[in-house]
């Protein structure tokens, strides 16, 4: 199994330093993570719109700057899971963005996304994948890459 080099595991001790080291003057972090689920159960679930959409992805940046300020109660060293609940944060934050920008560029009803304002399916145009990666500025990039389709086609969803 191949080791992380050496800086990355400085540069992790010194990320969780920073989290443990923060004073008690934002939110706490479960703080953010229940008000992230309750955002993506609002506006993000599969009935969906570009307003409710816009709306998530406002709120989501701003947790993520608050999450930068957020503090940690367990200050201990050994399985410190107020840590975890931090670092989980932030994966989760960066997860709901990639959704929320994704679910905002498909402009079509498609699987478990419904947009109520693009109710229908559009295979010419969004017979593709939409892949989200971190651009340089931090701030989420779209591209998109072919479907490749085997033994089953696609075909519209009845319920």
């Amino acid at each position: 199994m191949p080791h992380a080099p050496a800086s990355r595991l400085r540069e992790d001790a010194t990320m969780i330093g920073d989290i443990l080291d923060r004073p008690r003057d934002g939110r706490r972090f479960a703080e953010i993570k229940d008000e992230l689920g309750a955002t993506m159960n609002e506006y993000v679930a599969v009935y969906r719109d570009e307003e409710g959409l816009t709306k998530a992805h406002e709120i989501v940046h701003r947790l993520k700057e608050e999450a930068g300020k957020a503090y940690v109660d367990d200050h201990g060293s050994v399985f410190n899971q107020d840590v975890l609940g931090a670092l989980e944060v932030g994966y989760l934050l960066d997860c709901a963005e990639a959704t929320i920008v994704s679910a905002i560029d498909r402009k079509e009803s498609r699987g478990a996304q419904f947009r109520l304002d693009y109710p229908d399916r559009l295979d010419e145009e969004w017979l593709k994948h939409i892949n989200v990666t971190r651009g340089a500025d931090g701030e989420p990039e779209i591209s998109y890459s072919p479907v490749t389709i085997t033994k089953w086609q696609p075909e519209v969803r009845k319920y």
